[in-house]
């Protein structure tokens, strides 16, 4: 594994120690040490792909979803009414 992964990882973890109320703003906050350990496999996975071992925005979401139990289906369907342009996301309906 990679230095770059464990530093990420670990100021990750630091600034969500520092700042509790911005984590439970995103999951719950038995689920912490889950959300912890889907992020470092997802940097370990963007290392080995060459990529920067940080989380894209998408990525970081996706976990989130995940942890507060969204559904594949839900997802789904957040997807088709939302769609992404460079200003941001706009509503299709």
């Amino acid at each position: 594994m990679s230095v770059d992964v464990e530093i990420y990882v670990s100021n990750i973890i630091k600034f969500f120690r520092d700042n509790p109320k911005d984590l439970t703003n995103l999951i719950p906050k038995e689920k912490e040490e889950d959300f912890y350990k889907k992020i470092k496999e997802v940097a370990i996975l963007n290392y080995e792909k060459e990529m920067e071992a940080s989380l894209t925005q998408k990525q970081m979401i996706d976990i989130c979803r995940e942890l507060n139990g969204q559904t594949p289906k839900e997802i789904e369907i957040f997807d088709k009414v939302f769609h992404k342009t460079k200003f941001g996301f706009i509503c299709l309906n």
